[in-house]
């Protein structure tokens, strides 16, 4: 199957998978579904968590790269599809290069910030304009660095196409936090007018930049990613983003207008709390926890909805993807761990890793339309080991996509 031309960013070119042909059911009902399985259990990951941790702290966090290579290789090695595992071969050097990296730029701005306003502008403008090729490092080194059956993949987006696909990027992060960072404050006080139009402005710019910024950086990623010599195929538009975005939206408006109606029928006793001499942290523990309770209601919607937009409309060759996340069952996950967590302080922390984890990789299979065993034995013989030599100069800077 040719690997199909560069498209143009236009939302007319990318209608979305309900503007496609139906499959027929039949077709469906043909394929051969195989089930991805996890199989680590959360007392095994808890030992590698603590260890992780303790080393973490003893070296003052030069161990987190050797840490987060056993981890990662320990979730890989535990995912099952038809019988065979999965692995991760990142060399832990080369993930402490990145972070030196990561960190030096960080000094550097905040460096240049203390000295005067044109250095910090010209430097937050040096890293605002490589965060695209970090990331097109970022997601080349991941790629590269995992293997199914011996079998590597590989990453073959270019930086011209993570400038094209991913400019968009360091808007949605700004527009984002600047929205996190509104809504949390909104909380301490009686929103003003000026407060609520600055809400409904960043509302109207979420609704506008994010969804097709986060449609791009998906795009780009699974357009441009191969299983040995196969490619995969992203055939999601931009309208699904859209909704997706814009009903996770309304739920939050939803959520700060229900928690503002709080705030009014119990407006006596949080001023008497309030005028205590804990007064300041009871008013700092409510404005958390009321953003958290607002942040883990959404989050399942978003988490669940994504898995399913971005696996369902995924092909790799002639195998396609089925992805079920419920939302409701990731707002139990969520609950039930949070809480266990909170009871334990913190010691539950890996155990809940492992059955979210679990849940979300046992939502998708593969469904192939011809033999998944003869495809993969196809596979067998490509040239896996020269892919992974050009691993070692590349930099893992721990973006999470």
């Amino acid at each position: 199957m040719p690997r199909p031309d560069a498209r143009e960013l236009t939302l007319e070119a990318y209608q979305p998978a309900s503007a496609a042909p139906a499959r027929p059911a039949a077709a469906d009902q043909a394929a051969s579904a195989r089930r991805f399985e996890f199989t680590g259990t959360g007392a095994e990951y808890f030992r590698i968590w603590v260890v992780n941790l303790l080393l973490t702290v003893a070296t003052c966090g030069v161990y987190s790269a050797w840490a987060k290579v056993r981890r990662l290789q320990y979730f890989y090695r535990n995912t099952r599809l038809a019988g065979a595992i999965f692995d991760y071969h990142g060399d832990p050097k080369a993930i402490l290069k990145g972070r030196v990296l990561a960190l030096g730029l960080l000094l550097a701005y905040k460096i240049a910030s203390d000295l005067s306003t044109a250095a910090s502008l010209l430097i937050g403008a040096i890293l605002v304009a490589a965060l695209p090729w970090m990331l097109a490092r970022s997601l080349r080194f991941k790629l590269i660095n995992s293997s199914y059956r011996g079998l590597r993949f590989r990453f073959g987006g270019s930086v011209a196409g993570a400038y094209k696909n991913l400019s968009l990027v360091p808007v949605m992060l700004a527009v984002v936090g600047f929205f996190g960072w509104s809504v949390v404050t909104s909380f301490s006080k009686t929103p003003s007018l000026g407060l609520v139009l600055l809400l409904v402005g960043l509302l109207l710019l979420v609704l506008a930049v994010v969804p097709l910024a986060h449609f791009l950086l998906k795009r780009y990623q699974h357009d441009n990613a191969y299983f040995g010599q196969t490619p995969f195929f992203f055939h999601a538009g931009a309208k699904p983003f859209f909704i997706l975005y814009g009903v996770a939206i309304l739920f939050l408006v939803l959520g700060v207008s229900s928690a503002q109606a709080f705030d009014k029928l119990f407006a006596h006793a949080f001023q008497a709390l309030g005028a205590t001499s804990f007064g300041w942290l009871f008013k700092q523990i409510y404005t958390v926890l009321s953003a958290y309770a607002l942040y883990l209601f959404a989050r399942p919607y978003m988490e669940s909805r994504l898995q399913n937009l971005v696996w369902n409309e995924s092909e790799l060759g002639m195998n396609r993807f089925d992805s079920r996340a419920s939302a409701r069952r990731l707002l139990w996950l969520h609950l039930s761990n949070l809480t266990l967590i909170m009871l334990t302080l913190g010691l539950y922390k890996p155990f809940a890793t492992v059955s979210l984890l679990k849940y979300r990789i046992e939502s998708v299979a593969v469904l192939s339309d011809g033999d998944l065993e003869q495809f993969l034995v196809d596979h067998a013989g490509d040239n896996a080991g020269a892919l992974g030599q050009e691993a070692g100069d590349l930099f893992d800077l721990d973006i999470a996509l």
